[in-house]
């Protein structure tokens, strides 16, 4: 009995041992470890960018948009050195540039309503955090480029308001960029066909704003327009804002063309006392006397001349100086200016004509023959000096 026993044990363990043999071991089940929304915000920034960088800008705004889900769902429980505001408003600077971009390349491709489409895209996302922009954020400096920007693209558009509203605003942070006038000038009279309401537009800005550039603009469009008494009204507006040698320049130009010698003497003396280069002041000067001349007043003309040649040697101006002291009977200044041509050309013969007569006036008889035997011939002071010859004869 006992053997039979223990004959039975044994048979029941090694059972037990086959079965524990045979037996699959059970699986295991994974942890599955989710992603905090602020792992997923920063997967989806690298993704944007590595998008970004292979030009596929839909797909990095899509990323940066989903970016930005997750960084608000992480806000709650983020630490303060996550900061997930500023990251937020870095992306959101992002996505703005890059809609940038996405109107640049429909720009260069002629489509203008897209490329105008995220131009606006692109300026809502910077006016939406300009308040919590910074000045070396520039986000200010942006917009107003976007509304350059975008005027240019709604006159290609066709959208001729809409880039009227855009220069406006263009306008109010940079008043002193004179060319958007002209654009806006520009889409009236050529666009619009309304040449009338072009002028009034600037005519509008320049007494509201007492603009000195829209005043100056005007003055030029209508000198463009031979209008010139219109130009004068314009450019003495402008001067009464700010004192501008140009302007007094065109002014004096102006009063010449009109005959109006002395408005332009007055002009250009003002224009004098500017300061100008050494070639605009020799230029004023000669432009002075030329005034007085025809107002014949030979003597200021002559002293208006005088400054001319100490900047500048002219062969013309020398001679005239010539004949204006011989008629004063200034002997002295006659052979000074006279040396003057002929030291720069030996054979003008008015030159030696006046050097002649000056010599002759001396009493240098000798002196006054040699000049007068070497133009006796000249078609043009021959006869004059062949009288004087007989006269030394």
């Amino acid at each position: 009995m006992k053997t039979t026993s223990r004959i039975l044990i044994i048979i029941s363990l090694l059972l037990l041992v086959a079965v524990s043999i045979h037996a699959k071991p059970k699986k295991k089940t994974p942890v599955v470890v989710e992603k905090t929304a602020l792992e997923l915000a920063i997967e989806n920034i690298k993704a944007a960018e590595n998008a970004y960088e292979d030009v596929d800008f839909d797909t990095a705004i899509a990323k940066y948009t989903t970016a930005i889900d997750c960084l608000k769902k992480a806000e709650p429980t983020a630490s303060p050195e996550d900061d997930i505001p500023k990251q937020i408003f870095r992306i959101k600077m992002n996505v703005a540039k890059i809609h940038n971009d996405f109107a640049f390349d429909f720009f260069s491709q002629n489509d203008f309503d897209e490329a105008l489409s995220h131009y606006e895209s692109s300026m809502n996302i910077y006016k939406s955090i300009i308040a919590e922009s910074t000045p070396q954020d520039s986000v200010s400096v942006y917009i107003n480029r976007l509304y350059r920007n975008s005027a240019i693209c709604s006159r290609k558009a066709g959208e001729f308001q809409k880039a009227l509203d855009y220069y406006d605003l263009f306008l109010e942070a940079n008043p002193e960029d004179d060319d958007i006038l002209l654009q806006k000038f520009a889409i009236y009279k050529e666009d619009l066909k309304d040449e009338n309401m072009a002028f009034e537009v600037l005519k509008e800005y320049a007494l509201n704003k007492n603009d000195f550039n829209a005043c100056h603009r005007l003055g030029d469009l209508y000198r463009d327009k031979n209008d010139l008494d219109n130009a004068v009204i314009w450019y003495n507006k402008a001067l009464t804002i700010k004192e501008d040698s140009n302007i007094i320049q065109k002014l004096g130009s102006i009063y010449r063309s009109k005959t109006q010698w002395a408005n332009s003497t007055q002009m250009l003396e003002k224009f004098i006392l500017t300061n100008p280069e050494r070639e605009a002041l020799n230029s004023a000067y000669k432009l002075i006397a030329d005034n007085y001349k025809n107002l014949g007043n030979k003597p200021k003309a002559a002293e208006y001349f005088l400054k001319s040649l100490e900047l500048e040697y002219n062969e013309d101006i020398a001679i005239y100086l010539c004949s204006f002291y011989n008629e004063n009977n200034n002997n002295d200044k006659i052979l000074q200016y006279a040396n003057l041509v002929l030291s720069n050309n030996p054979n003008n013969s008015t030159a030696l004509l006046f050097r002649g007569i000056a010599k002759f006036n001396k009493k240098d008889t000798k002196g006054a023959k040699v000049d007068f035997e070497r133009i006796k011939n000249d078609p043009k002071h021959g006869k004059t000096a062949q009288q004087y010859l007989n006269l030394i004869k």
